[in-house]
């Protein structure tokens, strides 16, 4: 960092006569962007510049960088090629957090590649400046011209770090707690004091009290907790110092005596090694560091996938988790990010693509277990304002053990993953630490480096000051109740090799099932005789050590398992529910919409969730769903008043309903704000206590993406997160005619519609060999250019965007597919399974 102390005072006196000698200047005259964090594409560029060379960004790309200095800061901007609602923006920061009004933002008026000069002022050492293009690939942005003078007024910055949670300790014996105050900024910092530390807190080895800390230098100091009775103990330690004043709770707890943790039932896996592994990447050093790498999955773990952990030599941990992880003290970080999209770069169509939302989560453990208070989908906020929030979290129970190498320190993994903010769009990572009792912890490894989700990859990285905050937590033996009974509950799973294992005489090849997904896949499995047949879940940097809790996106198999599962149990418990009509029970689908008589009063909700409601624009079976309106005023609209308009009012009446299939996500939309008004209440929760706790699925099901504000209704078209045995047990629900613990809970007349039992195929959709009804999709297997079967055998499957499909074969195999391949295709596994039994039916 450059030491204003001298230089300002040069400045302050010669600015009028040498502003044009910049302390940092980037002209991009190397003929490289080193140092700039880039999203999407940017490239030195020598066509539009004021010297020879300028950094281009074009596509939604960003690029950001810090620098080591403060004062008059300049930038320049042009444009060129934008088009309406396409933007070139530049942003100047102090913090890299705050960064405000962009300082520049041309148009498509201004792009005719005339730079665009701007001035501001910055305080404390560091400027932030940002660049982001908001557009497509044919749109462009260059920066060049920047120049900051050192004339910003030195500060100190003072900074804490520590822990000010003890945990539990003995009465008479005593934890200590190690703290650094730093000096961020370019002025020296003057501590006067450290107050409010009382007993049985007490200040130890106090190097900062009355201390002058050079910028870029820090102190230490210890606190120590000594509990004399037993009860929980607070104070409030204030550093007093010529920067803003630093408070931090002091809290521990006497206990009595040791309280042992609670132990796991049989049916939770316990680690049987030594603690001797093999530890090549983040180490105890690497996590109390300040640097991180992306790297391959298996490091965040035990060293094994939890479907071997038999195998890991990981030991059972000394110490337990339980109470809150407080990440960057709760506050959203910034990390690493690099976008990995093929084609067209996305991070610049969003808010903060590279922050991790605010972390402050409560949890349990229970052996070598670890369990998150709150399961499913954690809404971080707004998509827009006031929030702005890109991610929302999903959290899973991951576990917990001992490395011989830690000194005494326990390891937690913590599977999680960021699901796109009003979409479905999901990326897989691990959040690891090391921690003890007494609330001491490392830094956080966050990384994610996989996803489904077909157009937006990213790897996000790096390390995160983390926060142990021992406390009981609420319910915390139901939780590990209900965690132990959904492990139990499971499909007994193997390898997908063993498949072949089983059953030798088939001649099984494993490697032709799901081959046509192996461009992007996720996971892909097989269920058959009692057995789920699993295999590994695949990311860029190896396999996802925590297979069994990967969030798996719904998308459009929502509209079977979630819209018309829902209208299956309402006409199981209402009859007449069967026939309820569209327009009586959602009051924005209306007639004389669109200048027709009657678009609306005569379609049911069948009508609707079998995509036949004959309100259409254009006749091929997906032509509207994927045209410019429909995704600005559906899938990018977040209220229900903006999609029920669209999802209404869009289509005009072009054949009698239940005579043309036109696929809408919005239909399915309609569906189910007409059944929540039918009955007057919430059917997705009804679903979930009626339906998904019963058949045992996982808590990620339990909850769902909905609309923004009020009324919140579920997006029943998709939204949903899976684990691979949820997907498994819907199909079989449906094989199992609707039947659970052996009372019938959905429609069996409905059931047997999925499974095309009685004769009714439902309406063609691209072709003769294939059909759609009730929100399932039918394929004729005997229309195959090569057929094992005879025509009309016909299999029916949920379909998913992306590359997602849960197929039921006639056989009582299941076979389900994730990936981000584009392919739907299942003749593979047709093949495959075909060896094992008949496929074909009847």
């Amino acid at each position: 960092m450059i030491k204003i102390t001298t230089i300002a005072l040069t400045v302050a006196v010669l600015v009028s006569a040498s502003a044009a000698n910049a302390d940092t200047i980037e002209d991009f005259e190397d003929g490289n962007f080193d140092g700039w964090t880039t999203t999407g594409t940017v490239a030195i560029n020598s066509n539009k510049a004021i010297g020879n060379y300028s950094m281009r960004l074009k596509g939604g790309a960003t690029a950001q960088r810090s620098f080591n200095a403060d004062g008059s800061v300049t930038v320049q901007l042009a444009a060129t090629s934008l088009e309406t609602n396409n933007f070139c923006d530049v942003y100047v920061s102090e913090d890299g957090v705050n960064w405000g009004a962009s300082l520049i933002n041309l148009n498509k008026n201004q792009d005719n590649g005339t730079f665009s000069s701007a001035t501001t002022t910055t305080n404390g050492g560091m400027t932030y400046i940002r660049y982001v293009q908001t557009g497509s690939a044919a749109d462009y942005c260059y920066a060049d011209g920047i120049s900051i003078i050192g004339a910003g007024t030195p500060l100190p910055t003072a900074e804490l770090s520590g822990n000010g949670s003890f945990g539990s300790v003995v009465i008479g014996e005593s934890a200590t707690k190690s703290f650094l105050i730093s000096n961020a900024g370019n002025a020296d910092l003057q501590i006067s004091a450290i107050n409010g530390v009382s007993a049985p807190f007490s200040l130890i080895n106090n190097n900062c009290s009355n201390a002058t800390v050079s910028p870029q230098q820090a102190c230490s100091f210890d606190v120590s907790f000594a509990p004399t009775q037993a009860q929980t103990f607070n104070a409030n330690m204030l550093i007093v110092n010529n920067d803003a004043d630093i408070s931090l709770p002091l809290v521990g707890t006497g206990a009595s005596e040791v309280i042992e943790p609670p132990q796991p039932s049989g049916e939770l896996h316990q680690f049987s090694g030594n603690g001797n592994l093999a530890r090549s990447e983040l180490s105890l050093a690497v996590l109390n560091g300040n640097s991180l790498n992306m790297m391959d999955f298996s490091h965040y773990s035990h060293g094994t996938s939890e479907l071997n952990a038999d195998s890991s030599n990981a030991a059972e941990p000394s110490n337990t988790f339980q109470g809150r992880l407080v990440l960057n003290n709760g506050n959203p970080t910034t990390m690493n990010f690099n976008e990995r999209t093929s084609g067209r770069g996305q991070a610049g169509n969003y808010n903060s693509p590279d922050a991790l939302p605010a972390f402050d989560f409560e949890f349990v453990q229970v052996g070598s277990h670890i369990i998150p208070k709150q399961r499913g989908l954690i809404v971080s906020g707004n998509i827009g304002a006031p929030d702005y929030q890109d991610w929302n979290y999903i959290l899973e129970p991951g576990r917990v053990w001992n490395e011989t190498s830690d000194n005494g320190y326990s390891r937690a993994a913590i599977p999680f993953a960021l699901q796109e903010n009003q979409a479905n769009c999901t990326h897989t990572g691990i959040i690891t630490f090391a921690f003890k009792d007494d609330g001491s912890i490392t830094n956080a490894a966050v990384q994610i480096g996989g996803e489904t989700c077909l157009y937006f990859q990213y790897d996000l990285w790096g390390l995160v000051d983390a926060q142990y905050v021992p406390a009981n937590v609420a319910g915390a033996t139901a939780i590990i109740a209900d965690y132990e009974a959904e492990v139990a509950s499971r499909i007994p799973t193997k390898a997908i090799s063993e498949l072949a294992t089983d059953y030798p005489n088939a001649n099984v090849n494993v490697a032709n099932i799901a081959s046509e997904q192996q461009s992007a896949p996720t996971t892909h499995g097989v269920y058959y005789q009692g057995v789920h047949y699993a295999a590994t879940c695949s990311t860029r940097y190896g396999d996802y050590p925590f297979c069994e809790v990967m969030s798996l996106p719904s998308y459009s198999t929502a509209k079977t398992a979630v819209a018309n599962f829902a209208f299956a149990l309402l006409t199981q418990q209402d009859s007449a529910a069967r026939n309820i009509m569209v327009s009586s029970n959602v009051s924005e689908c209306q007639d004389n919409i669109n200048g027709t008589d009657s678009i609306w009063s005569d379609v049911s909700v069948e009508n609707a969730l079998d995509m036949a409601t004959g309100n259409y624009r254009l006749s091929s079976y997906e032509g509207d769903e994927g045209s410019t309106a429909v995704v600005n005023e559906f899938f990018l609209t977040f209220t229900h008043d903006d999609k029920i308009a669209h999802a209404c009012e869009r289509y005009i009446r072009k054949s009698a309903p239940n005579t043309h299939f036109s696929y809408h996500s919005s239909d399915t939309y309609i569906a189910g704000v007409a059944m929540d008004n039918y009955i007057q209440g919430d059917l997705f929760d009804k679903l979930v206590d009626e339906v998904y706790k019963p058949l045992k699925l996982s808590p990620v099901t339990y909850t769902t993406v909905r609309t923004e504000g009020s009324p919140n209704d579920p997006y029943w078209s998709h939204g949903m997160t899976w684990h691979a045995d949820d997907m498994v047990k819907l199909a079989l629900l449906i094989n199992n005619n609707g039947v659970i613990n052996g009372q019938q809970v959905l429609d069996p007349n409905i059931m047997d519609d999925m499974k095309l039992v009685g004769g009714d195929l439902g309406l063609e959709t691209y072709g003769s060999e294939s059909t759609y009804i009730n929100g399932v999709w039918t394929y004729d297997m005997g229309q195959r250019s090569s057929a094992l079967c005879p025509e009309g055998s016909w299999v029916p499957y949920m379909s998913g965007y992306g590359g997602i499909g849960i197929v039921m074969f006639p056989n009582g195999a299941v076979y389900y597919y994730v990936s981000d391949s584009g392919a739907f295709a299942f003749g593979g596994a047709e093949a495959e399974l075909h060896k094992i039994s008949n496929i074909c039916g009847n």
